[in-house]
């Protein structure tokens, strides 16, 4: 497998890359096999001998008696269909030996997808870079936000189809290196490429009318961090926040992140982005998250509001940056 591409993708998306060596597991499952075919052939020779003891050919006399019985029992049962047997046990080794070649399917398959994702987000990355030079900034956020959505939710599949392979043979499931909520991103990722292509003038244009002062981009600031808090599902509604922030590009482009509390960046079902906001979250506090991804990107941080109340140590931080901060209880 070629590095640059999982270079990319632990630079979007750290941890998400499958951790497992398919070769490994299919050397596993080969041995599992294997053991399988001497457990069947021991199998085989208990049955003959439980069969030579309790009916000796050459015409010579049963053995009898309670020890008898016992012992033609007891052989009995391991090469029983009991759950503690032998074709059990093989049986169980098969099983096990099909989830290692499942999960090593996973792996590569999930390789191979990820792969054509990280080449996707890098180009798109690069492009961004050449829109930037020519006065669009909103697509270098916008592209690594793609990228790492895209990377989370193949994280989140191989998550799940792993823990299927896992369940297949009745078992604890392959460790998987992805615990994130699947999504659909790659409709977000064309939606980028083809805005970039055309400059970005009519993705989100309507969105953007009532953002040209600063009264009223506060305004649209505010009602949208409500708005977004309001699509979070009742089921993590008291503990999932959000933040909206906008910030401006070295060449005045306005660009709008939405930020998370989750330690990366991914889209929960029933949260809603408009198609021009990228979202970030790095286990920090969501205003905390959209000021700094703002500025590993090369934007300045304006203003950052939230439906919720901001801790008093994020409001401090956001205006020791010289970044407004709107939330209830606050004084904008």
């Amino acid at each position: 497998m070629n590095s640059a591409p999982r270079h990319i993708a632990d630079e979007l998306a750290p941890g998400v890359w499958p951790g497992a060596d398919p070769t490994s597991l299919r050397e596993a499952a080969r041995r599992a096999r294997a053991l399988a075919e001497s457990v069947e052939r021991v199998t085989d020779v208990v049955v003959s001998a439980t069969a030579a003891y309790s009916s000796p050919a050459g015409g010579g006399a049963a053995v009898e008696g309670e020890f008898a019985d016992a012992l033609v029992d007891g052989l009995g049962r391991v090469t029983g269909i009991g759950p503690q047997s032998l074709p059990h046990v093989a049986e169980r080794l098969r099983a096990m030996a099909a989830s290692l070649d499942t999960y090593a399917d996973v792996v590569v398959e999930t390789e191979q997808q990820m792969t054509t994702i990280a080449l996707v987000a890098d180009r798109d990355r690069q492009r961004a870079e050449v829109f930037a030079e020519v006065g669009d900034d909103s697509w270098r956020v916008s592209a690594a936000s793609a990228g790492r959505l895209a990377l989370t939710a193949a994280g989140d599949d191989y998550t799940q189809r792993s823990e299927d392979a896992g369940q297949s043979a009745g078992g604890t499931p392959p460790a998987a290196t992805s615990g994130m909520m699947p999504f659909a991103p790659m409709g977000a990722m064309g939606a980028a490429g083809a805005a970039a292509a055309g400059f970005g003038a009519a993705v989100g244009a309507a969105s953007r009318t009532d953002r040209d002062t600063t009264g009223g981009d506060l305004t649209w600031l505010r009602r949208r961090a409500d708005a977004v808090q309001s699509t979070v599902p009742t089921t993590i509604a008291g503990w999932f926040r959000t933040a909206v922030g906008v910030g401006v590009g070295a060449r005045g482009r306005r660009v709008v992140v939405v930020g998370t509390n989750d330690p990366q960046p991914y889209q929960r079902a029933g949260l809603e982005l408009a198609d021009d906001e990228a979202l970030t979250a790095n286990g920090r506090a969501p205003e905390l998250a959209i000021v700094e991804h703002m500025t590993s990107s090369g934007i300045t941080p304006t203003a950052v509001a939230a439906a919720t109340p901001m801790d008093s140590a994020t409001v401090a931080a956001l205006q020791a940056a010289g970044v407004v901060a709107m939330a209830p209880g606050s004084s904008r």
